[in-house]
């Protein structure tokens, strides 16, 4: 097909979710319950047709549509969600992809996965293919290079002085973060997935990883508050808000089994937005940030000889493994000063282990 108009929510001074919008995509083929684009395509997986002409790529949003919507509103919001998600996911990659100037492996993405009958699930993930998952079984295999998986939304938010069911392929910012987790498998693989087989890999994530693709997700929307739409209700003081203009420190780090590897993430998401946000101090665009990080994985993912190191293994958590991947990826001294300046005044700091930054943070180094 080409180039196409369709419709997508684009973040910038509008609220959350977005400006309504008819955007340029590049559409390789349309099916009736999937669209696809290079390298990505988004299928809605709940049976019926849902795109049933050209016409239907521009739908409106219909208030997210769900079960107590009109069932036309409903048919529109699932429409939406195809073209959205796909715009939104195909930003971010070819954000990557330019940067790098590589191509990622392909991705697949899938609307209202994990539902049985009138239970709706109203959360995203990424998945690799496993042997078993702690929670949510896959009923079909997952794809190798990996799928992320999006619910139909089972929580109302207000918007615009009205209910709006909160659909996750609406909300531009969820969308970015489960795609970024592509991004870090395949540039950073932070996890070494690929020395695992194929159809094993884990799906554990560590808060580097996941610090990661909250601050991305902030980069694509152009603002620190990620989830203030569908969380609107839990205090930016909250880690479960997960706004990046939080203070968090190492300090505030609890690292372990049963530490909440978002929570953790908070901190490394935080100290890159506040390095972002100021980066013209050291005369350059916040972008620039953006680069270095993306620059930081490639350099982690290219690291050879790690199989046989443990050691080597474990510092690929830490926040200071990465902020020293990014520093020797940057070439003006002022950007990289400024960079660990700022990471510093959080308390992490380059090579170091993220016990040692939290312990030194504490007052107990």
């Amino acid at each position: 097909m080409g180039v196409t108009p369709v419709a997508a929510y684009v973040p910038g001074h509008a609220r959350p979710p977005g400006a309504l919008s008819v955007v340029p995509l590049d559409v390789l083929e349309v099916l009736p319950s999937a669209i696809r684009v290079p390298r990505l395509t988004v299928v809605d997986v709940r049976g019926d047709p849902v795109l049933s002409g050209t016409d239907r790529l521009r739908s409106d949003p219909g208030r997210g549509g769900g079960p107590l919507s009109t069932r036309t509103m409903e048919e529109t919001a699932r429409a939406f969600a195809l073209t959205n998600v796909a715009w939104c996911a195909r930003r971010l990659l070819d954000v990557v992809e330019t940067y790098l100037k590589t191509v990622l492996p392909s991705l697949r993405i899938l609307i209202g996965t994990h539902e049985k009958g009138a239970r709706r699930w109203g959360g995203g993930h990424y998945r690799l293919p496993a042997s078993s998952y702690s929670e949510l079984p896959e009923p079909s295999p997952v794809d190798v290079p990996g799928e992320v998986h999006l619910g139909s939304g089972r929580a109302y938010v207000h918007h615009d002085g009205a209910r709006y069911l909160h659909a996750p392929g609406h909300n531009v910012a969820l969308v970015s973060h489960e795609v970024a987790h592509h991004v870090c498998r395949h540039i950073g693989d932070l996890r070494l997935n690929r020395l695992r087989p194929p159809r094993q890999q884990t799906n554990h994530r560590t808060a580097v990883e996941e610090g990661t693709c909250d601050y991305l997700a902030a980069a694509m929307i152009g603002h620190p508050d990620i989830y203030g739409w569908h969380r609107e209700h839990v205090p930016i003081s909250d880690p479960r808000r997960r706004c990046l203009s939080a203070p968090w420190t190492m300090a505030d780090f609890r690292g372990g089994h049963d530490a909440d590897p978002h929570a953790d993430g908070s901190i490394w998401a935080c100290a890159l937005w506040e390095a972002r946000s100021r980066a013209g101090e050291a005369g350059h665009p916040g972008e620039s940030v953006d680069r270095l990080l993306i620059d930081g994985l490639a350099d982690l993912g290219r690291e050879q000889g790690v199989a046989r190191s443990p050691e080597s293994r474990r510092a690929r958590r830490y926040y200071g493994t990465l902020l020293s991947r990014m520093l020797g990826a940057c070439t003006d001294a002022a950007l990289a000063e400024h960079l660990e300046r700022v990471m510093a005044a959080r308390g992490i700091r380059p090579g170091w282990s993220n016990a040692r930054a939290r312990d030194v943070a504490r007052g107990f180094g």
